[in-house]
């Protein structure tokens, strides 16, 4: 019986916490199952690095979370948005009417055909999410000069030297 109960909650968390995409793509699902489960660790910084990396404000990240998306849908839905051209309530709109057809299908409605370079970068922003980038470039004003040894000091150590 004790076997049966703690199986039974295993079970039910494992469903409460994963959530299963349906994009038709085994390695983008594993990314947003990947992005979704980081982002709920700090989801206050998730938003607002969402906000910074696609130029939007907080209302309308919130905006995507109070339709149902979760993080992962989220950050699929600015993807989507962003590669697409399309304004990101075009992308809700379609969410709320074909989300139980998975990401591959949404995006080929709004335009992202499945196997074209577009559909390829869509997943591709999403597998570097999924190893925390977050896709957003640096200016690259970097001096080009370290702060590491340059090769003329005589050193610190205690060997003998030479005999």
């Amino acid at each position: 019986m004790k076997k049966t109960i703690f199986l039974a909650l295993i079970l039910v968390s494992g469903v409460a916490l994963g959530q299963d995409y349906r994009s038709g793509d085994v390695e983008l699902d594993a990314s947003l199952k990947i992005v979704n489960n980081d982002a709920n660790k700090d989801l206050t910084f998730f938003k607002a690095n969402l906000a910074k990396t696609f130029n939007v404000g907080l209302p309308k990240v919130e905006t995507c979370f109070k339709v149902g998306m979760n993080a992962g849908d989220v950050f699929m839905a600015f993807q989507i948005s962003n590669i697409a051209k399309r304004p990101i309530e075009d992308v809700i709109s379609v969410y709320k009417t074909s989300k139980s057809k998975g990401w591959g299908a949404m995006a080929k409605e709004l335009g992202i055909k499945p196997g074209s370079a577009e559909f390829h970068a869509l997943k591709g922003k999403a597998k570097d999410k999924s190893k925390g980038n977050s896709g957003a470039k640096s200016n690259g004003n970097g001096n080009g000069k370290s702060n590491g040894n340059s090769g003329k000091s005589k050193g610190n150590g205690n060997g003998k030297g030479k005999k």
